[in-house]
């Protein structure tokens, strides 16, 4: 089957566009204070990573908005285990919680809706990195060294506040690694099956949107103008990824942190690259993400990009040990998976060992 052809958007397909709100500016948490009020929620529990999240929350909002607050859960972990969530639920139940505020990254967010769905209480997201996890119906959950994807409409959160000021104070590799997770997300948006014009033009739009905030960024520009452009094109991965299922990438990473304990923005960070150069002549739409990089080809030049601000290298420079590179690929297709290009384990192999290398900056 011709390439164009494969990938184009399918002459009939079905679009489930799942309602939620996004409000743009924090005000001392008067924001988050009409949404919780919309909602008729009085008593919401915190869900974040840590103290020190939790702290900065505080800081952050005003005394009657404390007030509401039922109590905080700063044991979200990464990759969402479930035990963590296991006692997230027992703090919202043992505080009679009847909503969920997350604050922070992926890792607050995908727990709140792992607590949510277990006790049908509704999330309200506040988040502080690129994850786009805010706006999707899906969270990662660890079970035994496995990371699935739980697909569930009724973990979307109701409310999405917005501001840069909460994302200003990222550290620049963190900023790179959280920004590139979030150009992922809109990647597989372009060519998953479920594709259509909706998603692939969000994708394109988050990728622009991102890699310009992020350039910026890298070069000590204006850094409210430069995290503006960062959270909308977060945002508007996160909004492509909701309308479609997970791919190859995905998988992948899902094995490498799941099973290997890897960290996650850092893990497609560094594979993300090698996952397009994989099935760039299968997918033209990856090769119009040149003019991202003056026309330079995207992969390298996204994984040279990412190197020098920061980012790691390589999967080996992040914990990966070669000896297990069969076992993750074998890992990663023992499942079917979806991907515009037929991948065979041995494909999986290859590209994790150029991953494991950091070929691509030979070449950038």
């Amino acid at each position: 089957m011709d390439a164009d052809v494969r990938n184009a958007p399918a002459t009939g397909f079905l679009l489930d566009l799942k309602a939620h709100r996004v409000v743009w500016g924090w005000r001392d948490g008067q924001a988050l204070a009409n949404v919780l009020d919309d909602a008729s929620a009085a008593r919401f529990l915190l869900v974040t990573s840590s103290a020190r999240s939790r702290d900065r929350f505080t800081r952050l909002v005003t005394p009657a908005l404390t007030t509401r607050c039922a109590g905080a859960f700063t044991g979200a972990l990464e990759h969402v285990p479930l035990p963590s969530v296991d006692a997230g639920v027992d703090a919202a139940q043992r505080l009679a919680a009847d909503s969920l505020v997350a604050f922070g990254g992926g890792t607050a967010l995908d727990t709140a809706k792992a607590i949510g769905q277990r006790l049908g209480l509704p999330v309200f997201a506040v988040p502080t990195n690129f994850s786009g996890s805010e706006v999707t119906w899906n969270f990662g959950l660890t079970v035994d060294g496995t990371k699935q994807t739980v697909r569930d409409p009724a973990v979307l959160p109701r409310a999405v506040i917005y501001d840069s000021t909460l994302i200003q104070s990222l550290p620049l590799a963190q900023a790179i690694c959280s920004g590139i997770n979030a150009v992922a997300h809109a990647i597989e948006a372009l060519y998953a099956p479920e594709a259509n014009p909706f998603t692939q033009a969000i994708a394109n739009a988050g990728i622009a949107r991102m890699i310009q905030g992020l350039r910026s960024w890298a070069s000590f520009a204006d850094k409210h103008d430069a995290a503006e452009q960062c959270l909308a094109g977060a945002w508007l991965c996160g909004e492509a990824l909701s309308q479609v299922g997970m791919g190859l990438h995905h998988r992948i990473c899902h094995v490498l942190g799941g099973t290997y304990n890897l960290p996650h923005a850092s893990v497609h960070t560094t594979l993300l690259p090698y996952v397009i150069g994989f099935n760039r002549h299968h997918v033209p739409a990856l090769k119009q993400l040149d003019e991202r990089f003056d026309g330079l080809s995207f992969a390298p030049a996204l994984a040279s990009f990412a190197s020098a601000h920061g980012a790691p290298a390589s999967l080996q420079a992040i914990g990966l040990r070669r000896q297990d590179i069969p076992d993750v690929a074998r890992r990663v297709l023992a499942a079917p998976v979806a991907n515009p290009r037929p991948v065979a384990v041995t494909d999986v192999e290859a590209l994790l060992l150029r991953a494991y290398r950091g070929d691509l900056l030979e070449r950038a």
